[in-house]
């Protein structure tokens, strides 16, 4: 028994010292542990520290970058716009030179021409400028007749004259007359001064009586009908209007007391004709084929064709205009 008393003493006492001696261990472990974590939040601060320093560093050498550049690109653009100023002067001090060069040359050439060949040059411009003029008012023409065609059906009414045959003619040509353009050029018909012709109810009621063709007048109260020349009548068929003109020829139907008064060339030539019966015509006189020959006349009506040519019939005083 005293043997086993003994042995557990001495195991109770190695126990102990074991126990204190882990115990005193322990906090030299802390104390390392303290160590290594302060050692490694100082290195970790040293690392932010040298990552934010390479940062701005880069930072840096990018803006300087970038501002060398912006610099290069001014320069180069700015290098751009003095050559492109520079070509611009350059181009125009010569295109002045140029245009002073042949300033000096046209008026060098003009003043050998005029004092050379003065009435050629006249005679040339009048031709360039009446063909200018014909070309013009054909194109005009052309074209008005080509927008009335597009906006406007044009109907053509046969004429109400009762005279319906070829008549001798009494008058020969050896060449054709010259054309229609030449002659709106050269041989322009006086126009009536202040002469207008107002659509009313009055109108209205006559030419129901005249033309009786006409099934709806497309006109209101007061518009005022347009004069044309005897040139242009043939681009308003089936219209009415106030056209004027010179009287060159007179023919008198006895068959059916009729007047013809054809006005341009004569007939079968003429521009334009009109007719009118024999107890109007003879108000005026009692010859009227002496009367109305070479006389400026105006006539209001619709214009209406007898084989292709343009005319207008009248059966009333207000229908006549001479001037």
């Amino acid at each position: 028994m005293m043997m086993i008393l003994v042995m557990l003493l001495i195991a109770a006492t190695s126990y102990n010292q074991t126990s204190r001696r882990s115990a005193n261990e322990k906090p030299t472990a802390r104390k390392d542990d303290t160590r290594t974590s302060r050692s490694t939040s100082t290195r970790s601060v040293q690392d932010r520290s040298r990552q934010d320093r390479t940062s701005v560093t880069r930072s840096k050498d990018r803006d300087d970058n970038n501002r060398s550049t912006r610099s290069t690109n001014r320069n180069t653009n700015n290098e751009r716009t003095s050559r492109s100023s520079d070509r611009n002067n350059n181009n125009r001090s010569a295109h002045t030179t140029r245009s002073v060069d042949n300033s000096s040359n046209d008026r060098a050439v003009r003043t050998n021409r005029s004092s050379n060949n003065s009435r050629t040059t006249t005679t040339n411009n009048r031709s360039t400028h009446n063909r200018n003029v014909s070309t013009h008012n054909s194109r005009t023409h052309v074209a008005d007749r080509h927008v009335r065609s597009t906006n406007r059906r044009v109907v053509e009414y046969s004429s109400p004259r009762v005279y319906r045959r070829p008549h001798a003619v009494r008058h020969h040509y050896r060449t054709p007359p010259r054309s229609v353009e030449y002659r709106r050029v050269n041989y322009v018909y006086r126009r009536p001064v202040k002469y207008y012709v107002y659509w009313s109810p009055v109108i209205h009621r006559h030419f129901i009586d005249i033309y009786p063709m006409v099934r709806h007048w497309e006109y209101h109260n007061g518009y005022r009908i347009k004069t044309i020349s005897a040139y242009d009548a043939m681009y308003y068929r089936g219209e009415v209007m106030t056209v004027y003109g010179r009287v060159t020829d007179v023919y008198y139907s006895r068959n059916t007391d009729e007047y013809f008064l054809y006005f341009g060339p004569y007939y079968p030539y003429q521009d334009f004709t009109v007719v009118i019966p024999g107890y109007l015509a003879r108000r005026y006189s009692r010859r009227p084929e002496r009367f109305f020959r070479n006389e400026h006349m105006a006539v209001t009506g619709l214009i209406t064709t007898y084989n292709g040519e343009p005319e207008i019939v009248v059966k009333k005083d207000f229908q006549i205009h001479l001037y």
